[in-house]
C-alpha cells in the first residue's frame, strides 16, 4: 500500500470515526469561526458545534501560519463530557485532528494523524469565564512524509462576552519533529475570538 492510499485510508478513518454521534440525544447546534493571532503567527477556523445536556461535539477544520512561511492545517474533532468528577463546571474529552505541516525554512512537509484530550473548567464569576486547555501528539507511527512526530498544547482564559462570541487570551505551542530537525512552528501567547453563527 502506498502513502497516497494510506493517507486516504487515514482521513476517511479518522472522519468517521470523529462524526459519530449520539442521535438519541437532543442537541443544540451551531456553525461558528475561530481567529486567533500573535506578533508572529495567525490561525483561522471554521467548525461546527453540537451541545446536550450531557456533552458536546466539536468538528472543524484549522489553518495555521507564521512569520517564517510555515504552514499547518488540519481536520479536527473532539467529544466532551459535561459534568465531570460531580463538577458541574468541568468538562473532559478526547480530541483527534489529521493535519498537514510544512516548514519554509528547510522544505520539509508531511502529514499525520494527532490524538489527545480537552478540557474546561467554568469559573463561577459573573461574566461567564473559564479555564480550557488541549494537548495532541501525533506518535511516529502516525506521521508520513518527512513529519516524525507532532505535538500541540494548547492554555486559554475564555470569556463570553456576548451571546454568541467568546474572547480569549491564550498559549500555543505546536511543535513538529522532521527527519532532520524539530520546528517549533509556535510558542507564542496569542488572542483570539470564536464567533457563533446563529
Amino acid at each position: 500500500m502506498n502513502l497516497i492510499s494510506i493517507k486516504r485510508a487515514l482521513i476517511a478513518t479518522s472522519l468517521g470515526v470523529l462524526s459519530l454521534q449520539a442521535h438519541a440525544q437532543d442537541y443544540d447546534g451551531h456553525l461558528g469561526m475561530d481567529l486567533s493571532l500573535s506578533n508572529d503567527t495567525a490561525n483561522v477556523g471554521v467548525y461546527s458545534l453540537r451541545e446536550s445536556a450531557q456533552e458536546l461535539t466539536n468538528l472543524g477544520v484549522n489553518y495555521f501560519f507564521n512569520r517564517d512561511g510555515d504552514k499547518f492545517a488540519d481536520i479536527f474533532g473532539s467529544i466532551s463530557r459535561k459534568g465531570m468528577a460531580n463538577n458541574e463546571n468541568l468538562e473532559l474529552g478526547v480530541a483527534g485532528k489529521v493535519f498537514y505541516a510544512d516548514d519554509h525554512s528547510s522544505n520539509n512537509s508531511g502529514y499525520g494523524a494527532m490524538l489527545g484530550v480537552n478540557g474546561r473548567y467554568w469559573l463561577p464569576t459573573e461574566l461567564p469565564m473559564a479555564l480550557g486547555a488541549d494537548w495532541l501528539y501525533a506518535p511516529p507511527i502516525t506521521s508520513f512524509g518527512k513529519v516524525k512526530s507532532a505535538s500541540q498544547t494548547d492554555v486559554r482564559l475564555e470569556a463570553r462576552i456576548l451571546p454568541s462570541a467568546v474572547a480569549y487570551v491564550g498559549y500555543r505551542r505546536l511543535s513538529v519533529e522532521f527527519d532532520q530537525h524539530t520546528q517549533t512552528m509556535d510558542s507564542n501567547v496569542n488572542v483570539g475570538v470564536n464567533i457563533a453563527f446563529q
